[in-house]
């Protein structure tokens, strides 16, 4: 992993190990509370460990569900469209688990099976490690509960600056957006989506007024792990430069010519005290005392509407975050 991030030393970097089939059995029975006679679709895209989606299918079968398990392609890139087929089997199922390493949550898809009532995570994580390790071991209702106070400070909310060690000081504004990540992947009700791990708080900023630098570090989506971080001058709501090393460059390529790129699409904060940090920003972006920003989609039921083609989330570290004057979180550290 680069050196040039600084790590917070207090979180840890592993936990003990739980069986797969006991973690997929709570995700269906506590987390997604699947009832006998629910239609169940759980997704493995062909990047991700199909033996995740098998203990899934099981789990749910034993529940008694309608099980369904589908495997696809891996799209080109996270935020890319999933085949018409499956995305007609999100919106009918009445629950969706997605495992894929191209994530399927700021799709159309996803915004359509929303508003067809469907619920779900609709992006986890693609290895059997990261299911029986880390983030997803940890007890999610519990982390529910601070995610509900740190949602309640953002409703209604207009002002936020967001500043970081690295170089990160931007100023935009949240007014009208509601917390959509806060569930913390606990989705009993029609409509409620979420992600696996849980453990953030997020909500897209309102476009046009993020205006700053952002400066992304250690990791990020398609990416991977960062040699140095990446700084990006926003004016606007948009991106307008991007400098550092030749993941940069690389990320130029990606969103070059990708309509709605460059839109700042999401401010979350990580709230998993078992998230551990790796080149997989899936699970590192839900580290406690870390925030994340991402470029491009926002829409697709997230509450924007900036529809794209992408959704690329990177890190920042010991954070400060000031919402309407008032510290959220200073130097990683929630003031609640």
């Amino acid at each position: 992993m680069p050196n040039a991030t600084r790590i917070p030393p207090d979180a840890p970097e592993s936990s003990r190990e739980v069986p797969l089939d006991e973690v997929a059995g709570r995700v269906i029975t506590s987390y997604m509370a699947v009832q006998p006679g629910e239609s169940l679709a759980i997704i493995v895209d062909d990047g991700a460990d199909l033996a995740i989606g098998e203990a899934l299918h099981a789990a749910g079968l034993a529940a008694g569900a309608d099980a369904a398990l589908v495997r696809v392609p891996m799209r080109a890139r996270s935020g890319a469209e999933p085949p018409s087929a499956v995305a007609a089997l999100m919106a009918g199922a009445d629950v969706v688990v997605s495992v894929t390493r191209r994530s399927l949550y700021h799709t159309r898809a996803t915004g359509a099976a929303k508003a067809a009532g469907t619920r779900g995570a609709m992006n986890a994580p693609a290895t059997v490690d990261a299911w029986t390790h880390g983030a997803m071991t940890a007890d999610h209702h519990e982390i529910r509960k601070t995610a509900e106070r740190v949602a309640d400070r953002l409703r209604g909310a207009d002002r936020v600056r967001v500043t970081s060690p690295a170089g990160t000081d931007l100023e935009l504004s949240i007014l009208g957006r509601a917390p959509k990540a806060w569930l913390t992947a606990i989705c009993r009700n029609p409509g409620e989506i979420s992600a696996f791990p849980g453990g953030e708080v997020s909500l897209p900023p309102l476009e046009g007024t993020t205006n700053g630098t952002m400066v992304l570090e250690y990791v990020m989506t398609d990416l991977g792990a960062l040699s140095e971080p990446i700084r990006m001058e926003v004016v606007d709501g948009l991106v307008t430069a991007i400098v550092g090393g030749p993941e940069a460059e690389r990320l130029e390529r990606m969103i070059e010519g990708v309509e709605g790129a460059r839109n700042i699409g999401e401010l979350g904060i990580g709230l998993n005290p078992l998230a551990r940090l790796s080149a997989d920003i899936t699970e590192s972006k839900k580290r406690a005392g870390t925030a994340h920003m991402a470029i491009g989609d926002n829409a697709g039921g997230y509450g924007g509407v900036i529809e794209c083609d992408l959704h690329l989330d990177g890190m920042l570290f010991e954070p400060t975050i000031i919402v309407d004057g008032e510290p959220l979180m200073v130097d990683g550290e929630l003031r609640l």
